[in-house]
């Protein structure tokens, strides 16, 4: 189940920064170039800083499987405790069709689970499942270079990685560090400007950190 995101030649190369509990905008997934491979008990832990200031720690850890589907958490530590958010997806969480289900929990709230009903009426209200917001690393929109391959140290471990650059509208462009040793999205080093995201962890023998109960969201 791996897919490199391209549409007519062009490169998906935005990276929406969770901040506190995930938000629902046009996608339900941060959407970046990538390969998603899904491992499970695979994880990776980035570093995220972002041009207005912001430094955060996300992790994306494949945590459980169900049939051909996948549960993958988006973990985001804060001063209040971790915040969580857990994808059923049964291909690339970036695309709203392989999002099954969502269950999340916020430092001091109940844990929340939305069906993919849910998700659909709140999409098609406009409305958010949760508070917070995003920025975005990188163009939306690029041509992609390919670049000589280079080595990086994450750690005291080097990764071979495909280097690319995607190359937006108004001098908007990245540049991509990819690894297939990197699960669950491959990317090793994403950097835009004064932005960017960088792998600081990665490993296997993930476990789920969302606990139950949960109280399913129910939209009127």
């Amino acid at each position: 189940m791996k897919k490199l995101f391209t549409k007519g030649g062009a490169g998906v190369a935005a990276f929406a920064v969770f901040l506190g509990v995930t938000a629902l905008a046009s996608t339900y997934f941060p959407t970046f170039y990538h390969h998603f491979t899904p491992v499970l008990g695979g994880w990776s832990t980035y570093e995220v800083h972002d041009s207005a200031g912001g430094d955060s720690v996300l992790t994306f850890a494949v945590v459980a499987k169900e049939g051909d589907a996948y549960w993958i958490e988006l973990r985001t530590p804060g001063a209040g405790g971790t915040a969580i958010v857990a994808y059923l997806v049964n291909g690339d969480p970036a695309d709203d069709k392989s999002v099954m289900m969502l269950r999340a929990k916020d430092p001091g709230s109940p844990a929340l689970e939305i069906s993919r009903e849910t998700l659909n009426a709140l999409k098609s209200q406009g409305r958010k499942a949760f508070g917070g917001s995003a920025a975005s690393i990188g163009p939306p929109v690029g041509k992609i270079q390919l670049l000589k391959d280079e080595k990086v140290m994450v750690g005291k471990r080097e990764l071979a990685c495909r280097h690319l650059m995607l190359m937006g509208a108004k001098d908007n462009d990245a540049e991509v560090w990819i690894s297939d040793k990197v699960v669950p999205f491959g990317i090793v080093r994403l950097k835009s400007g004064e932005n960017s995201l960088t792998l600081k962890d990665f490993g296997g023998r993930a476990k789920p950190m969302l606990k139950g109960p949960f109280t399913k969201l129910v939209v009127p």
